[in-house]
Parts: structure tokens; C-alpha cells; sequence
């Protein structure tokens, strides 16, 4: 209980989209758009059931997740050193998916906007605010770049995610400045090569970090 009250600006977070949902629900069409290609346009449809209350409902399930995982990990004693970190990343990401919910509600109710760039720059700002706290995760097996060579050496961990949240910050600052820029049809192209880019490289480091502490070269 105790968790629960501490936690009132996630639950916000949570069920803010429900609540708009509750109120507009009969405004809504009978099939719900909840995915979309590349070019912005819905290529996936399901019903307001699936797409309004049980996708959302991801974000309860993963809370109650969140509570969990620390108490199973081997490194448990590690969350003490990052817990205020630990909960801004958690209210990050549930403020993601709520972000992503809300975007498909006000699609679906018919207003007008630009699809791509809501979500493109809504993940870019949560690269942007992630990769601020990233360098203060602490070794742990559920949150972070859990790589064989990040989990099996706390110094190449540290080194990795110091790395990983500057690459993040940077890389996320570079996209907002040029996506606009950017012609339509290499727009979504580019997008998915920083997304590459951000995931690859890390994991890349990380072995060479490696073999650095473990070898010398």
C-alpha cells in the first residue's frame, strides 16, 4: 500500500488515458488504427475493446512488473544505489506508453495532425530525458544494456552506460534538429538508423570494453 501511495503520479500517468477514454467512448469508431507504416498511415485496425482498454492495459501489467523485478534479481542490493533514478525511468516509460495511447485516441476521434512526427518526436524526447538518467544505472539484470560482457563485469557496465547516455542525449538532440529537414521518403528511413544506431553501437562497445579489461587489448 504504501508503494501505491508513493506511486500516485505513475497511477496518474496510467490512468489518465482511461479516463478520456471512459468519457468519449461512445464517440469512438466500432474499429480502433493501432499501427502505423512508416508514411504515417494506419496499416493495422482492431477493435475499440482491444485497441482503447486491453493495449493500454500493458502499462498496469508493466508496473506491477516493476514492483516484482527488483525483489528477483540477483543483484537487488544494487537498486538501493539508483532507486530515485530507477522510479524517474519507470515514470518515463509508462509516460511512453501513455504518450503513444493518447496519440492513437486523438487519431481515432478524428483530429488532424501529422502521425509521424507526434510519435517520432515523441520516442526522440524519450531517448533524450532516458539517456540523462541512464549513466546512474546501477549493474542489475532487468534495466538497462544487458549485454554477456555488461552483466559479467560491473566496470565494462559503467563504462557501457556512460557511453549509451551520451549517444542517447546527442543522438536525440541531432534528430530533432534535422528530421524536419529531411526529404518524406528517407525520413522514416533515417529514423529506423538511429534507432540502429543507438541500440547496436552500445552492444558493440560493450564487447570491446570487454576484451579491453579482460585482455589488456
Amino acid at each position: 500500500m504504501k508503494t501505491l501511495k508513493n506511486d500516485w503520479l505513475i497511477w496518474v500517468i496510467i490512468l489518465s488515458p482511461y479516463l478520456f477514454v471512459a468519457y468519449f467512448w461512445d464517440k469512438f469508431p466500432s474499429q480502433i488504427a493501432t499501427h502505423f507504416g512508416m508514411d504515417g498511415q494506419p496499416n493495422d485496425y482492431s477493435s475499440k475493446v482491444t485497441g482503447l482498454i486491453l493495449f493500454p492495459g500493458i502499462n498496469v501489467l508493466m508496473y506491477f512488473l516493476f514492483i516484482v523485478l527488483p525483489k528477483i534479481d540477483p543483484s537487488r542490493k544494487n537498486y538501493g544505489l539508483f532507486q530515485d533514478k530507477f522510479k524517474i525511468i519507470r515514470t518515463l516509460l509508462h509516460a511512453l506508453l501513455s504518450y503513444i495511447t493518447m496519440v492513437t485516441v486523438f487519431y481515432s476521434l478524428g483530429y488532424q495532425f501529422n502521425i509521424e512526427y507526434v510519435l517520432f518526436y515523441g520516442l526522440l524526447a524519450f531517448f533524450l530525458v532516458m539517456g540523462n538518467y541512464l549513466g546512474n544505472v546501477r549493474h542489475n539484470y532487468f534495466i538497462g544494456i544487458r549485454t554477456p560482457w555488461t552483466l559479467s563485469n560491473e566496470t565494462v557496465w559503467k563504462n557501457t552506460h556512460r557511453l549509451t547516455a551520451k549517444i542517447w542525449v546527442g543522438g536525440s538532440l541531432l534528430m530533432m534538429v534535422i528530421y524536419p529537414f529531411l526529404p518524406q521518403e528517407i525520413s522514416g528511413t533515417a529514423f529506423m538508423i538511429f534507432i540502429g544506431a543507438i541500440a547496436i553501437i552500445p552492444i558493440v562497445y560493450s564487447f570491446l570494453d570487454f576484451r579491453k579489461q579482460t585482455t589488456g587489448k
